[in-house]
């Protein structure tokens, strides 16, 4: 499969930097991987990004595309990441991102925080979240993280979970990014509190024994990602994690393909590496 940036360097750059549509809209970029970037009301906010190499054992990079662009070139305001694995925890990129954006704070998973900081990151940008606990950053815009399985649930030994899914608040929309994690009655229930998404991003690349047995810890995989949209009532959905780690791939065209033939009523976008889309 060919991997071809839409939009990339001081291009997608300008286009992340100059969005300044009212209030109401959001914004989203999509960096690969389960990497977002939303912009809204004047904010920058980035969940989960891998702007570097993903070397193996040997040194070689697994990455099966470059970067969209360095992190020293992106003005952000908050990072957002879902739980520790290289792909969504990646101490480069969140080094170099805190080094020019010393303004910026960093959230990840309570029993996280240390690790982050480790990264050789100032302590104070570092922040913890707790499922379940809203958190209010400014007017309009909030976060709850999600406990999340990814296979399994994993909780520290004051029961904060080391995976979460976010659901961002902007001004009158709600945007899930469900990171890492399989499908579990849990989760549909915690987000159907949520009474409507404008938009999910999920992953799909699945899980197999193979996969299991190099040690990558899997995923829902297409047909439960569509089934899942479905039961949370999400009106746009978003199929990710598919495409940049060499040898954890999948084809989003599976994807596409349940959402034809068992959910036909309900919206669906792929999303090109570096494509913008907006909420409305």
């Amino acid at each position: 499969m060919s991997y071809v940036w839409h939009k990339q360097g001081q291009e997608l750059l300008s286009e992340i930097q100059s969005f300044s549509l009212e209030q109401n809209c959001v914004g989203m970029w999509y960096i690969g991987q389960m990497g977002m970037i939303f912009r809204w009301n004047g904010i920058t906010i980035c969940v989960d990004p891998v702007l570097g190499a993903m070397p193996d054992d040997r040194g070689v990079d697994r990455r099966n595309y470059p970067v969209p662009f360095l992190p020293e070139d992106l003005q952000v305001d908050y990072v957002f990441c879902t739980h520790g694995h290289a792909d969504h925890i990646h101490g480069e990129t969140l080094r170099k991102l805190a080094q020019t954006n010393p303004q910026m704070e960093i959230y990840v998973p309570k029993p996280l925080t240390e690790v982050v900081a480790g990264y050789g990151i100032r302590t104070e940008q570092v922040k913890g979240i707790r499922q379940d606990e809203p958190s209010d950053f400014r007017e309009g815009f909030s976060v709850r993280g999600v406990a999340t399985a990814h296979e399994e649930y994993q909780y520290d030994e004051e029961g904060a979970s080391r995976t979460l899914g976010y659901v961002f608040r902007l001004g009158d929309h709600r945007l899930l990014h469900a990171g890492d994690t399989v499908v579990t009655q849990k989760l549909i229930g915690d987000l159907k509190e949520e009474h409507g998404l404008d938009a999910a991003m999920v992953p799909i690349n699945g899980r197999d024994l193979e996969r299991h047995a190099r040690g990558i810890v899997g995923n829902m995989d297409s047909c439960e990602a569509c089934w899942f949209g479905s039961m949370i009532g999400a009106d746009l959905l978003i199929p990710l994690h598919y495409d940049m780690i060499g040898g954890n791939e999948e084809n989003p065209l599976v994807f596409a393909e349940y959402m034809e033939r068992m959910y036909p009523e309900r919206r669906y976008h792929i999303m090109r590496l570096g494509e913008k889309i907006v909420i409305v």
